[in-house]
């Protein structure tokens, strides 16, 4: 009897983790890799093009390379977040005559309502799957990818990201502001666009809805 509790017990604990093993598999799906590895493999044109300089030997000659190389990849990364940025399109329309109250720090942006119409605030958590929002802002800053940063210093970094999220969960129209460097705020975006969804759209009344959101993303180096 006891051994058939333990066999029971054990296929219970297994089947469980595996369970947990297949919901993290399908969470990484929703990352699009091959936008990090684009970035990463500018970073590396970056540092190649770097290293044949030795900075002992002629430092004026390898921070003038340094200048122009580290140019040449704020545009590359400049040029791949707008290649992303260019091709999305809204599907859905965002209700100028609706506006959210803001919660736990999510912040949604207000439009202003249309003259002679009817503005109608509510509480977002009237809104179905907005948990996934503080899911997403944790997600910005616990699995930030800094691997892909070079060449930062102690101190905080930070920037602001503003998007929209559509009747279909994407992340589109990312655009960030407020950057304490051009490379951070950029990769952040890049970041955005990398996990690029929301696992279920957000519905209000039972109808999808899109909207304009607003992140700050702060990370500390020591």
């Amino acid at each position: 009897m006891n051994n058939r509790f333990l066999l029971f017990f054990l296929t219970l604990i297994f089947s469980s983790l595996s369970v947990q093993n297949i919901n993290a598999q399908e969470k990484n799906k929703l990352l699009d890799r091959n936008i990090l590895k684009e970035v990463k493999n500018i970073q590396k044109r970056f540092s190649d093009s770097l290293n044949r300089y030795d900075y002992k030997k002629d430092s004026a000659v390898y921070l003038v390379k340094y200048r122009i190389f580290y140019s040449e990849k704020i545009k590359n990364l400049e040029n791949l977040y707008q290649k992303i940025y260019d091709k999305e399109v809204m599907i859905g329309k965002i209700d100028p005559n609706i506006s959210f109250k803001i919660i736990n720090g999510v912040q949604i942006e207000n439009n202003v309502s249309v003259e002679g119409a009817k503005n109608k605030s509510i509480d977002f958590t009237e809104v179905e799957n907005y948990q996934q929002l503080e899911e997403l802002r944790k997600q910005l800053t616990k699995n930030f990818p800094v691997y892909l940063l070079e060449d930062y210093e102690g101190g905080i970094y930070r920037c602001i990201l503003n998007f929209n999220i559509d009747v279909d969960g994407k992340f589109k129209n990312v655009k960030y502001s407020g950057s304490s460097n051009t490379e951070f705020g950029i990769i952040s975006a890049l970041f955005l666009y990398a996990i690029g969804t929301l696992e279920k759209p957000l519905f209000y009344n039972k109808i999808p809805i899109a909207r304009n959101f607003s992140q700050p993303i702060v990370l500390r180096f020591e």
